[in-house]
């Protein structure tokens, strides 16, 4: 039994869409007696709307990055929670910079964050003195300017050194988890809650996110052929799609 985890946005789905080819390559690979699963820097609940959606087959899910994972019965588990004080002073140093948006994410659902009721009236937001902070997973903001990304990421982890990680999926965002949290660590954590003792872990993406889990040396990472240049730097395997890779390994 082999495990295939993937990647969700610019990996399984590219430009917007699941190819039928990804869906009936994944169907033959679960066929064949080997586990189907999404790694993303999603929630859970976003990753099961979209899997739902184009009718992908899946085995597991390992939501944001690594923080959360489903057991056998597809119940969220291995909850890592980001300090609430360190949640509060992340939304609060967002606002000081041209942000396009904020948001905190839970296990099954996220909400969007804002500095002041003047900043945005939409009910879907709330003041960040509003939100749950004792049990957020995750802490996300998308940069007008690219710069104030990589500039905000090394502040925050330096204001708040060994309690948080800062992972870029694009080089305009960043999600904030708790430092030990990526998706290797997740996809660990998952194969030990289920006890599985497969003979490889494929895994496959393209962000610099994905890092974690394609340079891991007990997994076989493969960086898609699309990556950012970051990724593309440091992963010798590469693949055109998901639907070649299993035909690689089937």
């Amino acid at each position: 039994m082999k495990i295939l985890a993937s990647d969700y946005d610019g990996t399984l789905n590219v430009l917007g869409e699941v190819s039928e080819e990804n869906i009936e390559a994944i169907r033959a690979w679960r066929a064949a007696g080997n586990l189907f699963g999404l790694v993303s820097g999603r929630n859970l609940g976003s990753i099961k709307k979209f899997l739902d959606k184009d009718n992908v087959p899946y085995d597991f899910m390992v939501g944001c990055n690594g923080s959360v994972i489903t057991d056998a019965e597809g119940n969220a588990t291995g909850h890592n929670c980001i300090p609430a004080r360190v949640a509060k002073a992340l939304f609060e140093e967002f606002f000081k910079y041209e942000v396009d948006w904020v948001s905190a994410s839970y296990d099954w659902g996220s909400v969007g964050v804002q500095a002041s009721t003047d900043l945005r009236a939409d009910d879907a937001y709330l003041l960040i003195d509003e939100v749950r902070l004792d049990r957020v997973l995750q802490v996300s903001c998308w940069f007008t300017c690219p710069e104030h990304a990589l500039a905000v990421r090394e502040k925050c982890e330096a204001m708040f050194p060994g309690q948080i990680k800062g992972l870029m999926p694009t080089v305009q965002s960043i999600d904030f988890v708790c430092a030990g949290t990526d998706k290797a660590s997740g996809i660990r954590k998952l194969s030990t809650c289920r006890g599985l003792a497969p003979e490889v872990i494929l895994t496959v993406g393209d962000g610099e996110n994905d890092l974690s889990m394609l340079q891991a040396p007990d997994f076989c990472g493969h960086a898609m052929q699309s990556a950012m240049p970051v990724v593309l730097g440091k992963v010798s395997r590469t693949t055109e799609s998901v639907a070649k890779l299993i035909e690689e390994y089937l």
